[in-house]
């Protein structure tokens, strides 16, 4: 049985499609004093997911902002939960873009089946002028609301979003209900950066184990 369980939470990893598997476990709290360790741990008992609430950390690049998301999500998956995991520009791009093809809404029904959907660096890559992601974003912020959680993390305050998503006036209707019993966590901006004194290696996605397919056997040859 605990065999199956790993395996499943393996699975369960894998498809929610992490850069790297991290833990909240392993995370370095003495270098962040300003981090309250017994919040995190608590955000770890995932009844944020339960209540469909989310999780916002903000703070300077190389804090620890991702390892923790992921190590939420990585938590989750253990736990039974469906957990996707996206790149913030890279989802905002491929919404924006749906409204061409007329795939939005298939796609925000594909956004809303998870319990717990990531969305990492918010505002690290920038957009366009002809990008305006904030329709797109208050769709998908609004399809979700209190039906799944968000783990969004950005080094962006929230005055700040509009330069990321777009026209202010529909970012701030989705900030409204993203904020809505959300548990939002800032790092201050001396924080120490965990990447420039990064000497470990990052850990590897688990590998599913497949079976072995036979091999195809040739046309038979008639005996002469």
């Amino acid at each position: 049985m605990l065999a199956r369980n790993e395996t499943t939470s393996g699975l369960r990893i894998k498809q929610a499609h992490f850069p790297e598997v991290c833990r909240i476990d392993a995370y370095d709290f003495r270098r962040q004093p300003a981090l309250n360790r017994s919040q995190v741990l608590n955000l770890a008992k995932l009844s944020f997911v339960d209540q469909r609430q989310s999780v916002i950390w903000i703070g300077p690049s190389g804090v620890g902002k991702t390892h923790l998301a992921i190590g939420l999500g990585v938590a989750a998956c253990q736990a039974g939960y469906h957990v996707r995991f996206f790149r913030a520009f890279a989802l905002l791009k491929q919404l924006w873009a749906s409204l061409a093809d007329d795939s939005l809404e298939d796609l925000l029904d594909e956004l809303s089946k998870p319990d717990l959907l990531i969305l990492d660096e918010l505002g690290n890559s920038p957009r366009t002028p002809e990008q305006d992601f904030a329709g797109v974003f208050f769709e998908l912020v609004a399809r979700r609301h209190r039906r799944g959680s968000f783990v969004l993390t950005t080094n962006l305050g929230f005055d700040e979003w509009a330069s990321a998503l777009g026209t202010p006036s529909q970012v701030t209707p989705s900030l409204d209900r993203l904020i809505e019993g959300a548990h939002v966590i800032t790092l201050p901006r001396d924080a120490t950066s965990f990447r420039a004194n990064r000497t470990e290696p990052v850990a590897p996605l688990p590998r599913l184990k497949r079976r072995r397919r036979p091999s195809p056997r040739g046309p038979l040859t008639p005996r002469t």
